[in-house]
């Protein structure tokens, strides 16, 4: 298991205001990059070279478990309707806190 995108450079590296220059597909792309290192692994089998992906809706399918998964899926966006520049600014603007914020 990977350890969490939150505590990973790249997730410390990136300014909001590069991310406010980004479109919503630059946006996924980086997330991607940052939730997975090669390739998208199904979060219910564990599969990582056998799945398709669903253009219109931004999603995996697991060819195995016939699982249905995205970028979010397993963090605290999971079941959010939220844009990825939405995601990925919320992030950045937490992570990079000097002081504490609190999460209400």
């Amino acid at each position: 298991m990977s350890s969490h995108f939150l505590l990973s450079a790249k997730a410390r590296i990136i300014s909001v205001k590069k991310v406010a220059n980004m479109s919503e597909i630059e946006c996924y792309e980086y997330f991607k990059k940052i939730r997975w290192k090669n390739l998208p692994v199904c979060p219910k089998c564990g599969s990582a070279n056998n799945h398709y992906f669903i253009k219109s809706r931004l999603q995996h399918r697991c060819k195995d478990c016939n699982h249905t998964f995205s970028v979010t899926s397993g963090t605290i966006f999971n079941s959010h309707k939220l844009m990825y520049k939405t995601i990925l600014l919320t992030i950045i603007i937490f992570s990079n806190a000097t002081k504490s914020i609190s999460t209400l």
